[in-house]
């Protein structure tokens, strides 16, 4: 039996790697100006950060359905393959509930569910590491355990132009201490115990920008290395040539924040995520 992974549209993997390692994205639902889109496949980055400037609403977001994950096992486990499905953090989405729910209701499919405890581009590290174990061999449980074993290795470091609307979208967690003090600040924010927590607050962008680069310097070896934007690839790709010394540029993934990220990130957000090498 192969063991299939599945995901979330929160992982913002880059198509080619999806395509590439054959990872099932299951979108997640962005409610825009009274519509309702899925992430990546009825709504893309350019038009929802234009809609989400241009407009003085909030966009509100909600994880797929239960139907939505019957769906997919059920095409799955009737290929004949085992099911990995590994989702955003559940201090911040109820992808879980809706994938749980979904396993309970399928006699003799086998489907493991793991909690990455991480949102965006480092939890696609983390699904991209399970992937590469899973094309390796091993049983369902086997390959489970390795990526529960290896989940303290992935870390997300984010700098942000505002809190704005992670605090309205009230996804703001740990970094609730930030709030009072932003004015003039761009805060840096670490995925940590499932949430965003609190790292510093650099007071222009350039000083955030070299802060992400010692910190993830900080974090070496590194195995694998993403940067990941919302409204300016210029500033990634800055971003990224700054980090070549912890890999070489053509291995590191480019990605962007999509829709659901995007919500609680907004525009001119960076990040850095990371796995690092065993040890």
């Amino acid at each position: 039996m192969t063991v299939r992974i599945v995901t979330d549209s929160s992982a913002d993997l880059p198509a080619d790697l999806v395509q590439q390692h054959g990872i099932t994205v299951l979108p997640c639902y962005v409610v825009v100006d009274d519509r309702t889109f899925k992430d990546g496949l009825e709504i893309q980055p350019d038009d929802f950060y234009r809609r989400l400037q241009a407009d003085g609403g909030f966009p509100t977001t909600a994880q797929p359905t239960v139907a939505d994950f019957q769906e997919v096992y059920r095409d799955l486990s009737g290929k004949g393959d085992q099911v990995l499905s590994i989702h955003v953090s559940g201090k911040l989405s109820g992808t879980l509930n809706s994938a749980g729910q979904a396993k309970e209701s399928l006699d003799g499919a086998e489907i493991e569910l793991i909690d990455s405890q991480l949102a965006s581009i480092p939890l696609g590290l983390a699904v991209l590491d399970a992937a590469i174990m899973a094309s390796e061999g091993g049983s369902l449980q086997e390959v489970a355990e390795k990526v529960r074993q290896r989940l303290h290795m992935h870390h997300g470091l984010f700098a942000l132009d505002t809190l704005e609307y992670l605090h309205k979208g009230g996804r703001i967690g740990k970094a609730r201490a930030f709030m009072g003090s932003v004015l003039h600040v761009k805060p840096i924010l670490r995925l940590q115990d499932g949430e965003a927590h609190p790292v510093e607050r650099p007071r222009n962008r350039e000083r955030a920008m070299r802060r992400l680069v010692e910190l993830a310097s900080e974090l070496a070896p590194v195995l694998r290395l993403a940067v990941v934007h919302s409204t300016d690839p210029n500033r990634m790709a800055t971003l990224k040539q700054d980090l070549t010394g912890l890999l070489p540029a053509d291995q590191i993934i480019e990605a962007r924040f999509g829709a659901t990220l995007g919500t609680y990130i907004g525009p001119d957000a960076l990040g850095v995520a990371i796995t690092q090498e065993p040890r």
